[in-house]
């Protein structure tokens, strides 16, 4: 009898602290909040918040790649104010081999690494809004497989003279 208790015994301990390993814990999750409040003075955004979040481009019928448009609203309430837009590099789309050049332009001005005015002093008073359209070159025959690109137009507030 003695053998079957003390057997027994440490059987029942093993079973409790065991229990004990599966007892419920607390779950975390973690919460991301943004929020972009405009001055009153300059404002440039997208209409759509997601915009440049994960953009596709799809090869068409022709070969061409399609673009990627976007509604921007400006502003700059200063009556001597001015909109300018720049790329921060050189846009374009890469695949670890080779690279489709991307065009990018606001309303009819094509942007690239050097500031060039978007909106004049007297349209930004009011606000306006531009699309925001990125092109890429005809890929050829043997460009094929994943591409990505990253990059970022810079709106610059301008006062003029």
């Amino acid at each position: 009898m003695f053998k079957k208790i003390a057997f027994a015994a440490p059987l029942a301990v093993l079973a409790l602290s065991s229990s004990m390993a599966f007892a419920v814990e607390p779950i975390t999750t973690s919460i991301n909040v943004r929020a972009f409040i405009p001055t009153s003075l300059f404002n440039a955004a997208p209409q759509n918040p997601n915009f440049g979040q994960d953009e596709v481009m799809t090869q068409l019928g022709s070969g061409d790649l399609s673009t990627v448009d976007a509604v921007f609203n400006l502003k700059h309430t200063d009556p001597k104010g001015a909109i300018n837009a720049l790329t921060e590099v050189d846009v374009a789309l890469y695949n670890g081999r080779d690279s489709i050049p991307l065009t990018v332009t606001i309303g009819s001005v094509v942007v690239d690494e050097n500031t060039k005015e978007i909106v004049n002093e007297t349209e930004s008073v009011a606000g306006v809004q531009r699309t925001l359209r990125i092109k890429a070159a005809t890929p050829s025959a043997t460009q094929t497989g994943d591409y990505a690109g990253s990059f970022a137009v810079v709106f610059e507030p301008v006062m003029k003279p």
